[in-house]
């Protein structure tokens, strides 16, 4: 149900703003004049999109510098922020790693460090390294920001560790006090990769309740449903509705889809009835088209004719009519049957009366009007659909009425 995040997914969540490397720092921590003028170059010429040039002053500058220094530390994290402008995350990880491994630089500007490597890493495909540079990086920012945890499920979510993309994607939810769409897709897709139906419904169910317009999510949703017995589906559909707002018309006719999906027809058409009563949804043709059917579904013959004699006036095709004729006639309500079926014959297109003359001779013939119903039936021999059972109930009627045959 649910397609493998891409590669290209995972790199769009991992690289965040990024500060400034270097700055005159006190104690232990400083640049002497010339590298500081150095840097300070480069940068001008990067904030100008002379990447070229500052690259090759860069590369001269960690040639010049002390090795295992503060400033070499500082000219190789630099050269990591040009490559990460420039999209060659491959040269940016490389550079920051480096910087990272001599270990000369402050605690938080290591720290911040080791969070944009990890992200670099993530972004490139690395995702075990990154994975466990995150983690470090998380042992000690207890501050730290959801995003952290998007990113870390998503890469434990790239090297097939589900259960570890749910519990990261948990912790993101929970520390958010709006948590995206796109974290929750996530949280499913790994529910799905593991089988685990039960928790991928209670995620469909939040993403319901939070974007009931999107379809995907009903038609995910109501195929988890389909797969649990019917007293339980019909327990969980309740229990969701009862969390959605039915005063938003697209999120009732989803509801009332999914109940006539269920096989829960009597719920759908309740649904559909209440709404249409409270203004919530229109009383329109195709609205009621959808109550009459769910009435027919559920069997409730009464309600549905009534629903299909408020839609005769809006439908001049015929088809509205027979159908009707069709609910009267499984009732043996012949009488009420002769209307719409005359009707039907009137605005029906004359290849598409077949069943309109077979039901209007069934309805004649119950009625008394023997003369009639011959007729009706024998102009229903003409179309295939019908032929059989016209021929039946012309053999029938003249086993019954031998006096009409003899005439």
């Amino acid at each position: 149900m649910m397609k493998k995040l891409t590669h290209k997914f995972a790199t769009l969540l991992v690289l965040s703003c990024l500060i400034w490397p270097f700055s005159l720092m006190a104690d232990e921590y400083l640049l002497t004049e010339k590298t500081y003028t150095a840097l300070s170059a480069a940068q001008e010429k990067m904030e100008q999109q002379q990447y070229r040039q500052a690259e090759a002053d860069l590369k001269k500058l960690v040639a010049e510098t002390a090795a295992g220094s503060y400033e070499r530390a500082v000219v190789l994290q630099t050269l990591g922020y040009l490559y990460s402008e420039t999209e060659q995350y491959k040269l940016a990880a490389e550079q920051f790693g480096q910087a990272l491994a001599l270990e000369a630089l402050p605690e938080d500007v290591t720290h911040n460090l080791r969070y944009n490597l990890a992200q670099l890493l993530i972004g490139d495909g690395q995702y075990q390294k990154g994975i466990e540079l995150l983690n470090t990086w998380l042992a000690t920012e207890p501050q730290a920001k959801s995003s952290a945890y998007v990113l870390l499920a998503t890469a434990h979510y790239q090297i097939n560790q589900f259960t570890k993309a749910v519990e990261a994607i948990r912790v993101a939810i929970q520390r958010d006090n709006a948590p995206q769409e796109n974290w929750y897709r996530l949280q499913l897709a790994a529910h799905m990769e593991m089988q685990q139906y039960n928790q991928a419904i209670n995620v469909l169910e939040v993403l319901i309740e939070r974007f009931p317009i999107n379809k995907t999510y009903w038609d995910q949703l109501a195929a988890l449903y389909a797969q649990q017995e019917k007293r339980l589906t019909s327990l969980a559909v309740q229990m969701l509705a009862k969390r959605l707002d039915l005063g938003n018309s697209d999120t009732v006719l989803r509801l009332a889809n999914m109940y006539r999906f269920l096989n829960i027809p009597y719920k759908s058409a309740q649904l559909l009835q209440k709404s249409m009563n409270d203004g919530v949804i229109e009383s329109n043709f195709a609205n009621l088209e959808k109550l009459a059917d769910s009435w027919l579904a559920a069997r409730e013959n009464e309600e549905a004719a009534q629903t299909l004699a408020r839609m005769q006036p809006m439908d001049s095709s015929g088809e509205t009519d027979l159908k009707l004729a069709r609910v009267l006639i499984s009732t043996e309500q012949w009488s009420q049957a002769a209307a719409p079926l005359q009707q039907s014959l009137e605005k029906l297109p004359e290849d598409k009366r077949g069943q309109a003359w077979m039901l209007s001779g069934m309805v004649n013939y119950h009625l008394g009007n023997i003369e009639a119903s011959e007729q009706h039936l024998s102009r229903a021999l003409a179309f295939s659909d019908v032929r059989n059972q016209a021929s039946q109930w012309l053999r029938h009627l003249q086993n019954t009425h031998p006096d009409k045959n003899d005439a």
